[in-house]
């Protein structure tokens, strides 16, 4: 339409109106925004969409034609505007699907399936903060350790005696008594010397006479066996007329094969006719023996010399009425004093030895002597360690030397005993445990001799690895 220029008139202010060139406008259309005409195109409106109308408004003047210019130009706007908005409507109402199908294309399992990743994203999170939480805080490693039983052994050295004016300061004084006496010794010992004087084979035989008168038979009477062995009478003897006699007899050539079991004799000496009445049987098995005579040898003389210590020792004990709870150590002061009543080469069967010597005994009481050795273990022990066992049994004495002006004896004690880890001891370093598994800290545990076995809880039980923390790893040392 064409918009009628008003009369230009001379006036005192003149305000020329000129129309301003529209800028284009881009309008968003919102779903379910309501059009309305009439407010669309008011001034507020226009404001607040940043639009600018095509023409400023004009003051009120007494001008008529002015007003109506301006009425002219809203309306032409107005109109603009509104078919602007129905074109929009029309195509947005032909593009845009219907309310029906936008609620059916909402579908609501893609909301659901979002919120359900999000909620087992969720869950997942708090699962391993879970076991995160419960792994540091139930997580738990007892090493269960059995100690290594170890020896430990030592030596006191005591000085016993009256006299405390003893040069040897570092021995231990302990008390008891120092008593000196004299020992006199007598034993028999065989003479092991044999000389080989001859052989011989002897025997038994029963002479039989089945005769009616007495048989006398001389020494050596000869008496010959089914096998044709020759044997003689040692001595003379009379056979009885119906009777039998027992007598010995022996080989008249000497062989171990004479040494028969059993045999049948006649007497070759007698008449053939009274040879089947007169004979012998023998009583038992023949002997083959050798006869010889003993002597001394110069063996047996060394050989019982070598005893002569032990036979002092023994004798100084005879007699001798110390308490039990007391430790008696013997010691021969000088040389002993021997003597034999046979000579190498003697021929006698047997000789006797006679040993004189002074000896000295040392007495100690027994109870003092473990006390000191107890405590002069317990210091050895280390500190992490204790004393587990000490039996006295162990203690062994030496008798070292013998002062005879100052009446004291110097003693040597040797004694052992067994230690082990205290109860309370820290030889592990936990710290060194963390985060290994059963393996590594079998490998880690292998280093201390001090460890005779152990065993490893883990809590909860499937769980293989040593804990993060220091603080839920224990170690207990059983008893």
């Amino acid at each position: 339409t064409k918009i009628k220029k008003p009369v230009k008139k001379k006036a005192p202010a003149k305000k020329i109106v000129t129309k301003p060139k529209a800028k284009p406008v881009i309008i968003d259309v919102i779903e379910d925004d309501d059009f309305n005409d009439a407010n669309f195109f008011s001034d507020e409106s226009l404001a607040k969409a940043n639009l600018v109308p095509l023409a400023p408004k004009l003051k009120k003047s007494d001008n008529s034609e002015i007003f109506k210019v301006e009425d002219e130009e809203i309306d032409v706007q107005k109109k603009f505007f509104s078919d602007l908005v129905s074109e929009i409507k029309t195509k947005k109402a032909i593009d845009l699907p219907k309310e029906s199908e936008i609620k059916k294309n909402r579908s609501p399992k893609k909301k659901i399936s979002l919120y359900s990743r999000l909620a087992f994203k969720f869950l997942l999170l708090v699962g391993i903060l879970a076991v995160l939480v419960f792994y540091f805080s139930f997580s738990k490693l007892t090493i269960l350790v059995t100690p290594q039983v170890e020896a430990i052994s030592d030596t006191l050295f005591l000085r016993v005696g009256d006299n405390n004016n003893s040069v040897d300061d570092a021995r231990e004084k302990v008390n008891g008594s120092v008593n000196e006496y004299s020992v006199e010794v007598n034993k028999i010992y065989p003479a092991t010397g044999e000389e080989a004087l001859g052989e011989e084979v002897t025997g038994k035989v029963i002479l039989i006479n089945n005769y009616v008168k007495d048989q006398p038979l001389v020494a050596t009477t000869r008496l010959l066996s089914s096998d044709h062995k020759l044997f003689r009478l040692k001595s003379a003897v009379i056979v009885p007329a119906g009777g039998k006699i027992e007598a010995e007899v022996y080989a008249d050539k000497i062989s171990p094969d004479m040494a028969i079991n059993s045999a049948h004799f006649t007497i070759p000496g007698l008449w053939a006719g009274l040879q089947d009445k007169i004979y012998a049987d023998s009583a038992g098995p023949f002997s083959y023996q050798t006869s010889s005579e003993k002597y001394v040898k110069a063996a047996d003389l060394k050989l019982a010399l070598r005893d002569v210590d032990s036979l002092i020792m023994a004798k100084a004990k005879e007699g001798q009425n110390f308490s039990a709870q007391d430790i008696v150590l013997y010691q021969i002061i000088d040389s002993a004093d021997t003597e034999t009543d046979a000579q190498a080469g003697d021929k006698v069967d047997k000789f006797t030895l006679i040993i004189k010597a002074k000896v000295v005994a040392v007495v100690l009481a027994k109870q003092d002597v473990e006390k000191l050795a107890t405590a002069k273990l317990n210091l050895l022990v280390p500190d992490d360690k204790e004393l587990s066992a000490f039996k006295p049994e162990s203690l062994s004495y030496t008798l070292e030397s013998y002062d005879e002006i100052a009446k004291t004896a110097a003693v040597k004690a040797s004694f052992s005993g067994l230690m082990i880890l205290k109860k309370n001891a820290e030889i592990i370093d936990r710290e060194k445990l963390v985060n290994l598994n059963a393996s590594q800290i079998a490998t880690y545990l292998s280093n201390y001799p001090e460890i005779g076995h152990y065993e490893l809880k883990f809590s909860p039980s499937f769980i293989k690895k040593a804990p993060h923390l220091i603080d839920r790893i224990e170690v207990k040392i059983a008893k």
